[in-house]
């Protein structure tokens, strides 16, 4: 993705800022800087938001960020430093005029979803960027397409992926702008869903990546239908939700019935997506971020009927049947998903790496970002370097 304002050229694939035929190397977080502040220029961006974003997995100071921004000040020519304005005790604002350019990636305004036909029912889905590969993300729970691009993390994620792949989303059916059903489909139909998304948008392979109850269903895909699947990553997953005897990791019922009683009293107060954000990256904005995740994904209603059809997934007897390189992420104080149930899927799948990050960023897009963008990147290029190959 690229922006243009006045003589610059802001390369943000290229982590360049160029100043007519002059390229102009920035320190990476002084870039970042820079780009995040022009991406957000309708809006003062507060100094935590900042902190929290670019520099997730440190304690950064105040004095850091205020380097950083006159590093950037500093980049530009004399005349337009003021460009990145000051607001005290708040934050900072880029208030240039940014045009002309192009913005491929997710500085443009998304796409509209598509629609693919499964019967008389319509399953959501968008496309992001361009490359050799298809990276296909399968969200949990009720989180729609347009609530996961809302959420900081997430869109910093997918707009550096976006620059080496072909994104691909979609809402599962009776979430986001998918349509309602009365009767939700069984882990077979979620496949078939998922499959259809694929054939529409001409996937001759991808790299699929579940996060939380998106991996039972990523693993169903691969276990199969194989020659759909050419690398699979597991974030904050399960193979199965509920506790078992055989399963002591699963929710157990008093957290069940907790989560039934939320929903059906507070569902869209945010509860269940701010679950998503660490503790030390909460903010009000991450609040109302969760509310409006809650009630764009689902009606209370919905979300009920999508607990009961997770309290139903078990694929563990799938896990031995996956034949694509696989990487299991988990952090160790997930508090969403035992640290337990990743490993048992590590376990259980031939061949698969666990990869366990101390804290508790249940879907890796904050402290845990770096660990997963440098999984799926690998499981990309192994997946580019074999695309001449068959699939099994």
């Amino acid at each position: 993705m690229r922006w243009r304002f006045g003589p610059y050229l802001l390369d943000v694939a290229r982590r360049e800022l160029r100043v007519a035929d002059e390229v102009r190397m920035l320190q990476p977080q002084v870039f970042a800087v820079l780009a995040y502040l022009v991406h957000h220029r309708e809006r003062v961006v507060p100094k935590d938001e900042l902190l929290r974003v670019l520099w997730p997995d440190a304690i950064v100071t105040d004095a850091s960020l205020q380097r950083a921004v006159s590093l950037a000040r500093r980049a530009l020519l004399p005349a337009d430093r003021r460009l990145l304005r000051t607001y005290a005790r708040h934050g900072y604002r880029f208030v240039g005029e940014v045009a002309g350019g192009d913005a491929p990636g997710l500085a443009a305004p998304l796409p509209a979803p598509r629609y693919v036909r499964r019967g008389e029912l319509h399953v959501a889905y968008r496309t992001i960027g361009q490359g050799p590969i298809d990276l296909v993300i399968v969200l949990g729970w009720s989180l729609s397409m347009r609530s996961a691009l809302e959420l900081s993390g997430a869109e910093l994620l997918l707009r550096d992926l976006s620059t080496r792949a072909r994104v691909v989303l979609f809402d599962k059916l009776g979430t986001g702008a998918s349509d309602r059903v009365k009767v939700l489909p069984g882990m077979g139909g979620r496949v078939d869903d998922l499959e259809a998304v694929l054939d529409a948008v001409r996937s001759p392979g991808a790299v699929v990546v579940g996060f939380s109850e998106g991996g039972p269903l990523a693993v169903a895909l691969a276990a199969t239908r194989p020659g759909r699947v050419r690398g699979l990553a597991l974030v904050g997953a399960f193979a199965r939700m509920a506790a078992a005897q055989d399963h002591a990791v699963g929710w157990r019922d008093v957290e069940i019935a907790t989560l039934r009683g939320y929903i059906r009293e507070r569902w869209g107060a945010g509860a269940t997506m701010a679950a998503l954000v660490p503790a030390r990256h909460r903010s009000p904005e991450a609040q109302s971020w969760g509310a409006r995740a809650e009630q764009d994904g689902a009606s209370p209603g919905a979300a009920l009927d999508l607990l009961e059809m997770n309290l139903a997934i078990d694929v563990r007897p799938l896990l031995a049947q996956v034949r694509v390189p696989t990487a299991v992420l988990h952090a160790t104080s997930d508090p969403v998903v035992r640290v337990g149930n990743g490993r048992a899927l590590a376990a259980a799948i031939p061949g698969a790496r666990l990869v366990e990050v101390p804290g508790e960023d249940h879907a890796f897009l904050f402290g845990g970002r770096p660990v997963l963008e440098r999984e799926l990147t690998a499981l990309l290029d192994r997946a580019a370097l074999h695309a001449g190959a068959p699939l099994t």
